[in-house]
C-alpha cells in the first residue's frame, strides 16, 4: 500500500490492527516540486533523448535503475527502456558516450513527472546526474510545462540534496508500507 504520510501509516497501523497481522514500512519517500532551475554547476557533455540505438544501454541502466532503487517494482527493463525510448520520455547525459540517464512522463496539463534518474557507478561523483536532471527539467519548463515534480527515497541523502540544489522544493512525503508480512 501506498500513500501520503501521516495517513499511510495510519491506515497500516489500523489495518494490522484490524486484521491481527502485521505491517511494515517499504520505503519512505519525498515529493519534490521545481518551477525553477537554479544556477548548478554543469557537468562536461550534453543532454540528448535517448533513440533505439541506445536500447541496450538503456536496458542495462533501467535494470540497475530498478535493483537500486525499487527492487520490489516488477517491470521488466527490457519492455519500460523500449516503451520509454518510443515515447520519446528518455533523456541521456552524454559526455563522449552516455553518462547518465533521466526520463519524463506522467504528463499533466500543467507539468512533467522525472523519473528513472540514473548514473551507472563507474561515472558517479561527477555531477553527471546533477546536470541531467537540471538540463531535462529546465527544457520540460521551457517548452511550457509549469512544474516538474519527482520522487526521492528518504534513505538515500545524495539524491535528496542533488534535486534540492537543482531547485526542486519539499512538498510532501509518503510511504510504501507492506501489509501482512
Amino acid at each position: 500500500m501506498i500513500g501520503p504520510e501521516p495517513a499511510a501509516g495510519d491506515f497500516a497501523g489500523l489495518w494490522s490492527a484490524s486484521q491481527g497481522r502485521p505491517s511494515r514500512v517499504r520505503v519512505r519517500q519525498r515529493l519534490y516540486e521545481l518551477r525553477q532551475v537554479r544556477g548548478v554547476a554543469r557537468a562536461a557533455g550534453r543532454l540528448r533523448p535517448a533513440v533505439a540505438v541506445d536500447l541496450d544501454t538503456v536496458r542495462r541502466w533501467v535494470a540497475g535503475f530498478l535493483g537500486e532503487a525499487v527492487p520490489s517494482d516488477p517491470s521488466s527493463p527490457d519492455a519500460l527502456a523500449r516503451e520509454r525510448i518510443g515515447a520519446r520520455g528518455l533523456f541521456l547525459w552524454e559526455d563522449g558516450e552516455p553518462v547518465s540517464m533521466a526520463g519524463t512522463t506522467g504528463r499533466t496539463p500543467n507539468g512533467w513527472r522525472v523519473s528513472l534518474v540514473y548514473t551507472p557507478p563507474a561515472h558517479r561523483g561527477r555531477g553527471y546526474a546533477t546536470a541531467c536532471v537540471a538540463a531535462l527539467s529546465a527544457q520540460r519548463l521551457a517548452e511550457g510545462a509549469r512544474y516538474c515534480c519527482l520522487y526521492t527515497d528518504l534513505a538515500n541523502p545524495t539524491s535528496n540534496a542533488i534535486y534540492q540544489r537543482i531547485g526542486y522544493r519539499p512538498i510532501g512525503d509518503a510511504a510504501e508500507y507492506e501489509l501482512g508480512c
